[in-house]
């Protein structure tokens, strides 16, 4: 199932609010951080740590603002190979993969795989745990 929503597993800390564009955010849709406490939906490799949604962010509903969690254990899908205990980034929206050199000192980890997976596959992240 391409691009899979992150579904939380543990809860092991409280969402935080965070700015937002008015666009539509699903559910469990991994952010990146766009500028200081500003997050939108994640697309590529390179983007940002932010979270991930906790709640659902509807189009033109005028709000600014998202819960988002920044730690927790999750069930997300694998965009590409995925190895138990390293660090994981984006590879896509919602997908992540293994960390390349550097990437967890420019910001670009999002947490460290519990299960290794390949391409398509869910694994258990636990979020914002990076090197």
């Amino acid at each position: 199932m391409a691009n899979a929503t992150a579904v939380l597993m543990v809860e092991t800390e409280l969402p935080i609010m965070m700015t937002c564009a008015d666009a539509a955010i699903p559910k469990g849709t991994i952010l990146q951080l766009t500028t200081p406490y500003t997050v939108a939906a994640t697309g590529a490799v390179n983007d940002l740590f932010g979270g991930i949604a906790a709640e659902e962010k509807i189009s033109g509903d005028g709000k600014l603002q998202i819960a988002v969690y920044r730690g927790g254990i999750f069930k997300v899908e694998a965009g590409a190979t995925v190895t138990v205990g390293l660090p994981q980034v984006v590879h896509q929206l919602n997908e992540l993969t293994n960390t390349a050199a550097n990437d967890n000192d420019l910001g670009y980890t999002f947490g460290r795989a519990l299960e290794s997976a390949t391409d398509g596959q869910f694994f258990l992240l636990e979020l914002g745990r990076g090197a």
